[in-house]
């Protein structure tokens, strides 16, 4: 690992060392595995232009995924 140095307001530094002590962890534990959820998040987009419009709509069913056909189906039939 590498030391880093980084400037946090006073109020990111309290609810870190809060958040860190609910979880039995440092500061620098939270500000890492942090890191690595920003950088999986932003990576996960940045690829596919796709990702962008991901739950933009109404969810709709819980079951679109195994039931697509179906539910495509009946919405045409509505809109008859």
């Amino acid at each position: 690992m590498r030391r880093t140095q980084i400037y946090l307001e006073p109020e990111l530094t309290a609810a870190l060392d809060q958040l860190a002590k609910q979880r039995g962890q440092s500061r620098a534990q939270v500000l890492r595995e942090a890191a690595w959820r920003l950088l999986r998040d932003v990576g996960a987009t940045e690829g596919d232009p796709l990702q962008g419009i991901v739950g933009l709509g109404n969810a709709g069913p819980g079951t679109a995924a195994c039931d697509h056909d179906r539910i495509l189906a009946a919405s045409a039939r509505r809109e008859r």
